[in-house]
């Protein structure tokens, strides 16, 4: 386990279901603010620490894009305005996660998630699952979904460290927006 991570028990969703788990921590405990860049490197550090993701993960790269639209409720993208985040896997770890000024075309990428602010950050607040948002249509999934589907446990894994495993600042306000 690196320095940074250390153990934290957690009732997950409220089901009573106690789970330990490798957690992130940033330097001196401070939390990350959402869409900030050490919020970025908080979720590769922590993807890359699970030795369960690398061994679930399929061999080779995955280019994976995520756009998320401002819809007039999530403070943290304007309406009309949008995030774009590039996420490349090689060899079951993390090797990119970072923030793009514009959305990538669909060359070499193997899956685009796309989706309104407000869904998003709902996952990551923990309130919503993000395969039944896929499932719902309330994230668009591009991509193969033979592929997809194969991995939906990983995919599972990945979502839940998303939304239970990193701490995250809310500085404009936490989901749900009223």
């Amino acid at each position: 386990m690196p320095s940074s991570l250390s153990r934290r028990t957690s009732d997950f969703r409220g089901s009573g279901n106690k789970r330990t788990e490798d957690t992130e921590k940033l330097a001196g405990g401070n939390m990350a603010d959402i869409y900030s860049i050490d919020w970025y490197d908080t979720l590769k550090a922590l993807v890359n620490s699970r030795e369960d993701i690398s061994a679930r993960a399929p061999q080779g790269q995955w280019r994976i894009c995520v756009e998320i639209a401002g819809d007039g409720k999530s403070p943290y993208i304007g309406n009309g305005q949008a995030k774009y985040f590039f996420i490349l896997f090689d060899k079951g770890k993390c090797q990119e996660y970072k923030e793009l000024s514009e959305t990538m075309d669909g060359k070499g990428l193997d899956f685009r998630f796309s989706g309104p602010a407000t869904v998003f950050e709902e996952i990551a607040a923990g309130m919503r699952d993000f395969i039944e948002a896929g499932l719902r249509g309330a994230i668009r999934i591009r991509g193969d979904m033979r592929i997809f589907m194969k991995n939906a446990e990983l995919v599972k894994i990945m979502s839940e460290l998303y939304s239970q495993q990193v701490d995250t600042q809310w500085p404009k306000g936490r989901p749900p927006y009223v």
